[in-house]
């Protein structure tokens, strides 16, 4: 999974590089880090098991949207530049030389 990640800064997209595993990198194992994440066997958190999108591999060939929603993270120690800010997200998934799917998201986060 390659993983290009922008964030807004003072009207312009500027790229988020990839320090420690965040930002703009390539990631080798998805399903592995999917599987850290939310462990096989346990559901899909709201809203996606609402609106029946998939969150652990092998994913069904299709196309999938999401209403804009709002997600409620726990505690996660982010670094300062990866707080407070609106964020676009595009995922290019390949394996064997072939794209085998992508994800565009837009984002906002917002701490208290």
């Amino acid at each position: 999974l390659n993983v290009t990640l922008e964030k807004e800064v003072a009207g312009f997209w500027v790229r988020v590089p990839c320090v420690e595993d965040l930002g703009s990198c390539h990631y080798k194992d998805v399903c592995d880090i999917l599987n850290q994440l939310i462990p096989p066997g346990q559901d899909c958190p709201e809203p996606l098991h609402t609106y029946g999108m998939p969150c652990h591999c092998p994913f069904k060939a299709a196309s999938y949207s999401l209403p804009q929603s709002e997600f409620y993270l726990p505690y996660i120690d982010l670094p300062y530049w990866l707080t407070n800010g609106k964020y676009r997200v595009q995922g290019d998934l390949g394996g064997g030389g072939k794209e085998l799917g992508c994800l565009k998201l837009s984002l906002s986060i917002h701490s208290d």
